[in-house]
């Protein structure tokens, strides 16, 4: 057989791990990996799809390998190339959601762990509030920064990691000294980053649930 062949056929039983380990990347809220960590993670990913692709299409092969008289060729079989990708979305989107969701808290429940699924408590703590809340209104905050002063609104953006310990707030105001008065920031809200030097994050009541 042809070393294209050959070779096209490896990126073939590789692609499908390779593909949901991106996916998972891409939309999954998780500590830095390192390269090495993403080839494993990949690798681990083709052995349960084709584990899958096994208990489903038994000895039905994606691409079968074809003799004729001017050498090997290979043959596509679509359904099996299509429950490949399906079952690479599968698991893909699984794994999005086990820690995007924390499904680590079965772990804790049965006394396995204590850690969640996510990269640090910053996330823990904004991912669970914002979920409870209006996602388009946001969880309303009082933010202390590292000089003193302090800033009100409404969380629309927040960074993945503690080490950026950032967040978008809109409709914001300065806090007064009294902890009363109110400074409205004039446009669409304030990007606080790590530079700000965030002391504390308060998370309010909703102004409606204010006595």
């Amino acid at each position: 057989m042809p070393a294209t062949a050959v070779a096209l056929q490896i990126l073939l039983v590789l692609l499908p791990g390779f593909t949901a380990a991106y996916l998972v990347q891409l939309l999954a809220t998780r500590a830095k990996q390192t390269d090495l960590e993403k080839i494993i993670e990949a690798l681990l990913f083709s052995f349960l799809i084709y584990v899958g692709y096994g208990l489903v299409r038994h000895n039905g092969l994606p691409v079968a390998i074809v003799p004729a008289t001017n050498g090997d060729t290979l043959q596509f079989h679509r359904i099996n190339l299509l429950w490949l990708t399906g079952l690479s979305l599968f698991f893909a989107l699984l794994m999005i959601l086990y820690v995007n969701k924390d499904g680590a808290r079965l772990f804790r429940w049965i006394k396995l762990t204590e850690r969640t699924s996510r990269n640090s408590i910053w996330n823990d703590t904004f991912q669970d509030i914002q979920q409870q809340v209006d996602p388009e209104a946001g969880s309303i905050v009082e933010v202390e920064l590292g000089d003193g002063r302090r800033v009100m609104g409404a969380v629309k953006f927040y960074s993945d990691t503690a080490d950026e310990c950032s967040v978008f707030l809109q409709g914001a105001a300065w806090v007064g000294e009294d902890g009363k008065t109110t400074i409205p920031i004039r446009g669409p809200g304030i990007l606080l980053t790590r530079n700000a030097t965030i002391a504390s994050v308060s998370f309010l009541d909703p102004p409606a649930q204010h006595p």
